[in-house]
């Protein structure tokens, strides 16, 4: 369930190798969609997931549409590059 509804969850070949790149586990994506700590408009109607995990902040841009979302990318960033310290 994403966004309380039930959505076919799609991973590109190219965020599969960023996955394997990264050394990454698909399902920590896949839960970091379900669950964000914050979402952001991305461009071209992009949307950009944002979840904590350890020290880096995993950022998976995707596409949403009617009952699916298609990754993009995936890759692990500074989290001061991207949250602002409260």
């Amino acid at each position: 369930m994403v966004y309380g509804y039930s959505v076919d969850i799609i991973i590109s070949k190219h965020a599969k190798e960023r996955i394997k790149t990264y050394d990454l586990i698909e399902k920590t994506v896949i839960e970091s969609i379900k669950n964000p700590d914050h979402v952001s408009e991305g461009h071209s109607g992009t949307l950009i997931a944002h979840k904590s995990v350890n020290e880096h902040l995993l950022r998976i841009v995707y596409e949403k549409e009617e009952n699916r979302i298609k990754v993009i990318t995936v890759y692990p960033a500074k989290k001061g590059r991207y949250l602002k310290r409260k």
